[in-house]
């Protein structure tokens, strides 16, 4: 995403993404990073979820919505943070792009039958005109298998990183089959001298090979 750095993910540092839900259970976000642009600039919570249907991800959604509205309301420091739902899977198909309006996430967040809205938002009144400003800052994107891998990605080194962890990074643990060939064509690509040799801080093409025999769950490398 154009604009967009991540800073902190769920694995590596957990306290970061986690709150406390007004039941008093634990939650969390999948990302952190910063948004930037000419006329704007903040701070981005988000999930990740990868799935092979989308029969789960509409109530997880919902879920992310309950969390995104305690979060921006709850704490202050998010109020005006914005908050990304990041799938590989269209979903909602019979609500459309109307997951993202009031009427969607109003009628969510008060529909307390719903348990995944449930267990985060419990029995608090929902703030209907505070909808509003949240409606403006979720962010959902669909990034199909396809897709991804017929987009070159933009990713900033780290300090001591190399193609090898990076792409292991990008493909739930595991470096692509022909590594070799994959390194050296990121190489080509980027007027590497050496696909061994990475500087820290810069910012590479690569793009995305697939995961073999991925069935779900979340999936890295944003």
């Amino acid at each position: 995403m154009r604009g967009f750095e991540n800073k902190f993910d769920v694995q590596n540092e957990p306290e970061k993404m986690s709150f406390k839900a007004r039941t008093g259970k634990q939650y969390s976000f999948d990302f952190s990073g910063m948004y930037n642009q000419q006329w704007q600039r903040s701070e981005v919570l988000g999930e990740c979820k990868g799935y092979s249907k989308a029969g789960a991800l509409l109530a997880e959604f919902r879920s992310f919505l309950a969390k995104a509205y305690v979060t921006s309301t709850d704490y202050t420091r998010h109020r005006n943070d914005c908050f990304w739902f990041v799938t590989n899977v269209p979903f909602g198909c019979s609500e459309g792009s109307g997951i993202r309006n009031y009427e969607f996430i109003r009628a969510t967040l008060t529909d307390m039958t719903k348990p995944e809205v449930r267990e985060v938002v419990g029995d608090s009144h929902v703030d209907t005109n505070l909808i509003w400003s949240l409606a403006q800052r979720i962010g959902v994107f669909i990034l199909t298998d396809s897709f991804l891998m017929n987009t070159d990605l933009s990713y900033k080194v780290e300090h001591g990183e190399s193609l090898w962890t990076i792409l292991k990074k990008f493909h739930a643990g595991h470096a692509p089959n022909g590594f070799g060939f994959i390194a050296r064509e990121i190489a080509s690509k980027n007027n590497l001298p050496s696909p061994n040799r990475l500087i820290s801080g810069k910012r590479i093409r690569l793009s995305w090979q697939g995961i073999p025999g991925s069935a779900g769950g979340s999936f890295g490398g944003f």
